[in-house]
């Protein structure tokens, strides 16, 4: 049967174990003879003889990570329900040893002279050194940022609680999802005093790179529930001093933050990472948050109209583009109402459109005029600047005006490409 104090005991006496972890990850493989020998040993755990199937799981155990390619075949596509049970009890621990073998290996390779095949590894690596694939391919890949990559990956794994999240952006979307939340509130209830007296500190800088890291593989709408503002996590750990640093570890910590503002698919959450990209002083970040809430369907109106503000404040010219995918939406957001002329006229609006705020934007980025293209100020004001442009004032006043206006601008914008 399983024994969690064998289990344990274990952990320090496995074979292959040498007390110095070598460099190179060759040396991990597993020779074919201990490879046929965990194979029949899982077999035996099928055995009629109840005394031969204990031998057969104590035997496994002392082989720890070795038998792990047996156990997991055992434990996935055995016949016998004796063997699949046993194998699952046994690999849980056997797959912890791999990893701690991995970590170890890589730990003691401090050069970086080898390639490794931890978990979250690669993905951190590829994150830090913006690589482009094709099906699981690399294309193309910036190095430079390797040797800072390895320090920073190092000093996040070294946390228990930090492996942890790590080690989990390899497995599904939902269970990494459930886990960031628990870990950022974790992080949260830990910098304030509770009733129950438990520890106080404010959270670490590894800390909060770890949970932005492993938030930017999730996406902000994969996350359920309630969640406490990351913010004042970067604010007490210390990030944002880290992440405008001038040094190769600086650049890694912003490469990070890129990869999580550029993953907040949630209006809430954009509009929270629109204000961490502006105190990290990222506009290219910050435009393209602004430009998401204005462009992602299904966000209240609230969401939509301060992308628009602050994308028509802040945004330039080669930031066009991003609003074209709002320039078809016809969605409404906003009402003025028209003046009623005389008594018993029926009351009725002029409807500003999502596609009607896309062009506004652009033209204000184009520093075009917006009465040059048929926009009505319903104050009746004289011509908008990118600071005074407002949503709820400037509307068309049919759709004759409105299909004129976006016809005269894919003139303009044929006549002056931006890409």
């Amino acid at each position: 049967m399983y024994r969690p104090g064998l289990v344990f005991a274990c952990l320090f006496v496995t074979a292959g174990w040498t007390g110095a972890a070598s460099p190179n990850p060759d040396d991990l493989a597993i020779s074919p003879e201990i490879q046929v020998k965990s194979r029949v040993l899982v077999r035996q755990l099928g055995n009629e003889d109840f005394v031969a199937r204990e031998e057969a799981e104590e035997q496994l155990l002392k082989l720890g990570r070795l038998a792990r390619p047996a156990l997991n075949a055992g434990a996935s596509t055995n016949p016998d329900p004796e063997i699949r049970f046993r194998c699952n009890q046994l690999l849980r621990r056997a797959t912890d040893l791999d990893r701690k073998a991995r970590l170890d290996t890589f730990l003691a390779d401090t050069k970086g002279e080898y390639e490794h095949d931890l978990p979250a590894w690669k993905q951190f690596r590829a994150a830090v050194g913006i690589e482009w694939a094709f099906f699981g391919y690399t294309l193309r890949a910036d190095r430079a940022l390797d040797a800072a990559a390895r320090r920073v990956f190092t000093d996040l794994v070294t946390s228990r609680a930090n492996q942890r999240l790590m080690f989990a952006v390899d497995g599904s979307r939902v269970d990494l999802g459930d886990l960031v939340v628990w870990r950022r509130q974790d992080l949260y209830t830990l910098r304030y005093a509770n009733e129950d007296g438990g520890e106080v500190r404010e959270p670490t800088l590894e800390d909060v790179t770890a949970l932005l890291f492993a938030e930017s593989l999730v996406g902000s709408s994969y996350i359920s529930g309630r969640r406490t503002s990351i913010s004042t996590l970067m604010s007490g750990s210390g990030f944002y001093a880290a992440a405008r640093g001038t040094d190769e570890k600086s650049k890694v910590y912003r490469a990070v933050a890129v990869a999580w503002l550029d993953s907040r698919n949630e209006a809430r959450e954009m509009y929270t990472a629109l204000s961490i990209a502006t105190t990290l002083e990222m506009p290219e970040q910050a435009c393209g948050l602004a430009a998401r809430m204005l462009t992602t369907p299904a966000i209240s109106p609230t969401w939509r109209t301060r992308g628009v503000s602050y994308l028509a404040t802040n945004g330039t010219k080669k930031h066009i583009p991003l609003v074209d995918y709002a320039m078809t939406d016809a969605f409404p957001l906003y009402s003025i109402p028209r003046p009623v002329l005389n008594e018993g006229d029926p009351e009725s609006a002029y409807t500003i459109q999502v596609r009607d705020l896309a062009l506004a934007v652009a033209l204000l980025l184009a520093d075009q005029k917006l009465e040059d293209y048929g926009f009505a100020d319903r104050y009746g004001g004289s011509s908008v600047s990118r600071q005074s442009y407002s949503y709820s004032r400037h509307y068309f006043p049919d759709d004759a005006t409105r299909k004129t206006a976006f016809a005269k601008w894919e003139k303009w914008r044929k006549a002056n490409p931006l890409e």
